[in-house]
């Protein structure tokens, strides 16, 4: 019997690994659980499971129903997936900015964050997360809500995750927001996200020594060395930039630019 469903799509030009592709599929289903635990609280712990309706081949394609009809028979239950892709979409879209973080949230949630955003880290793929309607009149579906993520957002999501656990567990950084920073050591090399750049930046509101520098994302990178492509001398500009100063034993050894919102001649700041 056709019903309202939630469909999971995960399309990749390169074979997925079934440890990635299950680790997925079942925070995804964590995530639905606890939305319905939170929203629905009568709710019995079997009424918030998501069960497999089909399975189709070719890009991974999952439709899933789920086992709230007891309890919530009269409703429509793609009001109850429309909701959670929603819910879920704010939570996707609070991480795929620069330095993004998630209020009120646990490392149990962010590993299962992490997990769903890695379905859709490797190049060439995506993934679709749609809350369907089934139109008994017409026996047709129409979509009632519908979430995309492709590579350069799961990155992101994947690194504020981490970042983010990283925080909570250890307390290993500290976030300054709009702070002067000026380049000690540069490198021509292209920046890769939450990699070594191979230079070094003094931030003298935290420390008056040079600190190894890592961008959190490409555009962070880019900024700044597009900033003296040109002929103009990196050490005569300042940034100011929003930056985790991660610690080790609580001293700072590295600056982590999440973004760069300004760029200008240090001469400018001379009175």
């Amino acid at each position: 019997m056709s019903q309202d469903s939630i469909t999971i799509r995960v399309s990749h030009e390169a074979d997925i690994g079934l440890e990635k592709l299950t680790l997925g599929l079942m925070s995804f289903a964590s995530q639905y659980q606890r939305f319905i635990r939170e929203k629905y609280p009568q709710a019995e712990d079997h009424e918030s499971d998501l069960l497999v309706h089909s399975v189709t081949e070719g890009s991974i394609f999952v439709e899933l129903f789920g086992a709230l009809q007891p309890l919530f028979q009269g409703m429509d239950n793609y009001l109850i997936f429309r909701d959670f892709v929603h819910h879920f979409g704010i939570k996707f879209s609070a991480l795929q900015v620069p330095g993004g973080r998630i209020d009120e949230t646990s490392v149990k949630e962010l590993k299962e964050l992490s997990h769903i955003a890695e379905l859709a880290t490797a190049a060439g793929s995506s993934a679709d997360l749609e809350a369907l309607e089934y139109q008994s009149e017409t026996k047709g579906r129409k979509s009632a809500a519908k979430l995309t993520f492709r590579p350069k957002e799961a990155r992101t999501v994947l690194e504020n995750a981490q970042d983010q656990i990283r925080e909570i567990s250890g307390g290993t950084s500290d976030r300054h927001d709009g702070v002067l920073m000026r380049l000690h050591q540069t490198n021509l090399d292209q920046p890769s996200a939450d990699r070594s750049s191979g230079e070094k930046g003094i931030i003298e509101a935290i420390s008056d020594h040079p600190r190894r520098l890592v961008y959190a994302n490409d555009l962070s990178g880019q900024r700044i060395k597009g900033a003296w492509s040109e002929g103009q001398s990196p050490y005569e500009l300042g940034f100011t930039v929003d930056v985790d100063v991660q610690t080790v034993n609580g001293k700072p050894r590295a600056y982590r630019i999440t973004a760069v919102h300004d760029v200008f001649p240090l001469d400018e700041t001379d009175d």
